[in-house]
């Protein structure tokens, strides 16, 4: 889940008259893969990945382990003429659980409307919300228009998903982020933020020593401490999950396990990445904790991280953590960046989920 965190819905008004909404097949891939890559917007994080476009698609469909024939890949819809796709929305299957429960809750991703015919995503939202009659949902948006689109559909804001923990290392490249924002001009921004560009902040340390490790191989990447959730929901990372997501044909992410010297072992992933008007902010983003970070944890991984990656990095991107582990992050340094709209919602129309609580990392698109 991203950063996208997954990718927000772009809705308005306009939208083509009489538009077709059609399931997406393998045939339509190709073209669903290319769409969705024309509605990246700029300043949104760029990671290296060894798939294309449309293979990391077949990658998230076709070899997803909770995948099965009765879920649809999702949904599009064409524009009249030419009958090329002004919206799309991907159906990605994910097994989650907590305790003895478990079920296939299905994650809405590349929900994209063409500038043009930005209406034309309401079809294949109101498609995915049919499915609820048979599935969990989980969506996701910074935008507000779509969130309070999502709770007219019966959906629940997901806790601890309307910020970000940042561990900020050079201030520069943020603060000309934020007067691009502010000002629209390249060149005035990075003029103003030339003083900041001096500025250099230590992320504190931890007495508790953390280790990292390393893990290259699907083999090592299993145990059983990770499979399955406790006391929230959560995706079951069970041997098939983490060959899939971490181990299988998509690279760019690191994958560790983090020892804790006074705790059990959990597993850390992350990548490094860029985002920005023009990718100028390194970013080293926290896809994955799991089990969820306590406060000693998140102390002794934030200082392990930093040291593991100096110099590599800008700012640490730590998302969805419980309250007493970002309390700890903001004692040794770390920012709580607030998002304009909650970025999580479940819809459980059929009332199958025993809790509403849950634990969710945003840190992937979909």
């Amino acid at each position: 889940m991203r950063n996208t965190v997954l990718d927000d819905a772009r809705l308005g008004d306009a939208m083509p008259s009489s538009p077709k909404v059609s399931a997406i097949t393998e045939a339509d891939f190709a073209e669903v893969a290319a769409f969705a890559t024309r509605q990246a917007r700029a300043g949104e994080p760029i990671a290296a990945r060894a798939l294309s476009p449309e293979d990391r698609l077949r990658w998230l469909l076709l070899e997803n382990p909770a995948r099965s024939s009765d879920i649809p890949f999702g949904w599009c819809v064409r524009e009249e003429v030419g009958k090329a796709i002004v919206s799309t929305l991907l159906c990605v299957p994910f097994r989650v659980g907590v305790g003895d429960f478990s079920c296939t809750a299905l994650v809405a991703s590349k929900f994209y409307a063409d500038p043009r015919y930005r209406g034309a995503g309401i079809g294949p939202l109101m498609r995915f919300v049919q499915e609820g009659r048979r599935f969990p949902l989980l969506v996701t948006s910074a935008n507000e228009l779509a969130g309070e689109l999502y709770r007219k559909c019966g959906a629940y804001q997901i806790e601890a998903m309307d910020h970000t923990m940042l561990g900020v290392r050079k201030v520069g490249p943020l603060a000309e982020e934020w007067f691009f924002r502010r000002t629209g001009s390249a060149l005035a921004a990075r003029v103003l933020s030339c003083p900041a560009r001096l500025m250099r902040r230590a992320l504190g340390g931890s007495s508790i020593r953390g280790e990292l490790t390393l893990l290259r191989s699907q083999e090592a990447g299993v145990s059983p401490l990770w499979a399955r959730p406790r006391e929230v929901l959560a995706v079951i990372r069970d041997a098939d999950y983490l060959r899939w997501r971490y181990f299988g044909k998509e690279r760019g992410k690191e994958v560790y396990r983090f020892h804790l010297t006074t705790g059990e072992d959990r597993l850390v992933v992350v990548r490094l990445t860029r985002s920005g008007h023009r990718s100028q902010i390194r970013v080293l983003d926290v896809l994955d904790i799991w089990p969820p970070a306590d406060a000693e944890a998140a102390a002794a991984l934030a200082a392990a991280l930093a040291g593991q990656y100096a110099g590599a990095f800008d700012v640490i991107w730590l998302r969805s953590q419980p309250d007493e582990a970002e309390r700890m992050l903001g004692e040794i340094g770390f920012i709580r960046h607030a998002f304009p709209a909650p970025l999580g919602w479940c819809i459980d129309s059929a009332g199958v989920l025993p809790t509403n609580r849950w634990y969710l990392m945003p840190g992937e698109a979909e």
